[in-house]
């Protein structure tokens, strides 16, 4: 699928086996095996730069349980903006016979069962745009009064790497991480008011006793029944 917002789908015997897009990261290899060495993280990444996807996986790792669902997450989040896009931008669609995706032989899904997949997070979407966007330029709020936060290790990794101009479809590139989870993720921040819409006025963080009443925590709570 060529164009600004193109990618690819691979198919086999009907079944979606991966899908890419120019706009989402490529299944980590990284996320899978927590346990490597940041020294041989960092090596084993700029070799896969050089060498391509396919440079990056070894045997164990592609037939891992960990390493389908990554790639599982990719293809959705890829497959998410292609079928997204406005009729004005659509991509132009070009069929041909490949070799086998570089992230290894996999179980493909049904393209009915990846098309509902992709309506599920549309209509997730859909919600979050009132307060987020994939695109949205968010800032750390400065105005935290709190004696103790705690945050997952993704909010954690999201909130060190926001900077002045950072959007959720920025972070997860860096993090190698789904577009679609990482914007869940920073709306969760905002609801949290750790992070807050740039140009938008950052309120203080509020007080224990009144977040139990805050009618934003169903909301997050319902976002997280859904997106999980």
């Amino acid at each position: 699928m060529s164009g600004a917002l193109g990618g690819a789908f691979y198919l086999s015997e009907g079944d979606v086996v991966y899908a890419e897009s120019k706009r989402t990261p490529e299944p980590s290899k990284w996320l899978v095996q927590p346990q490597e060495h940041p020294g041989e993280v960092d090596t084993a990444r700029s070799q896969a730069t050089r060498g391509g996807p396919a440079a990056a996986v070894d045997a164990e790792t592609a037939g891992s349980l960990e390493w389908s669902f990554a790639v599982r997450e990719a293809t959705v989040d890829a497959a998410l903006e292609l079928l997204s896009g406005g009729s004005r931008n659509s991509p132009r669609h070009r069929f041909r016979e490949l070799e086998t995706p570089a992230v290894g032989r996999l179980n493909g899904m049904p393209f009915p069962m990846l098309l509902a997949e992709v309506t599920r997070r549309q209509e997730i979407v859909k919600q979050l745009s009132g307060s987020v966007t994939a695109d949205t330029t968010v800032v750390r709020n400065p105005h935290i009064e709190a004696p103790g936060l705690q945050v997952s290790t993704l909010q954690w990794a999201l909130l060190i790497r926001t900077g002045e101009r950072s959007t959720p479809r920025d972070l997860a590139w860096e993090l190698e991480h789904s577009v679609f989870s990482t914007t869940v993720e920073v709306f969760r921040l905002i609801t949290l008011r750790l992070l807050s819409v740039d140009g938008a006025s950052a309120s203080p963080m509020p007080r224990a006793a009144d977040t139990l009443s805050d009618p934003r925590r169903d909301t997050m709570s319902f976002l997280r029944a859904v997106a999980q």
